[in-house]
């Protein structure tokens, strides 16, 4: 099995526009050693790998399972999006929760009434 550890972490700190550097001082390490795991030739620790998700803001899921083929925007944009339906006050959420269930339920009725066709 190909480890894509390093493949991941590349990416998504791209995609958070950090340098090695960077990312290196923010998880207490030093770009030498990002640059080591980035290129496969170091594992991060469990304790390294801890800090690494969080900075990055992205699973241990996403980084470790190899056959993991999760849509990287959408996750990115759910997280998004969740972040900003938490700054709502906890009736205005409530609310919006009721119609994002209303509206769920409707697109699931229109894709079985679809498949019976």
């Amino acid at each position: 099995m190909d480890n894509n550890i390093g493949k991941r972490i590349l990416e998504m700190r791209a995609r958070r526009n950090l340098t090695q550097e960077e990312l290196a001082e923010k998880v207490g390490s030093v770009a030498s050693y990002i640059s080591n795991i980035e290129r496969k030739n170091k594992c991060p620790s469990l304790a390294l790998l801890r800090k690494i998700v969080k900075e990055l803001d992205t699973s241990y899921d996403y980084l470790l399972i190899d056959d993991f083929e999760m849509d990287k925007k959408l996750e990115i944009k759910y997280k998004d999006m969740f972040k900003e339906i938490k700054k709502l006050d906890n009736k205005t959420q409530e609310e919006f929760f009721s119609v994002a269930e209303k509206i769920i339920e409707s697109f699931k009725n229109i894709e079985n009434n679809l498949a019976k066709q």
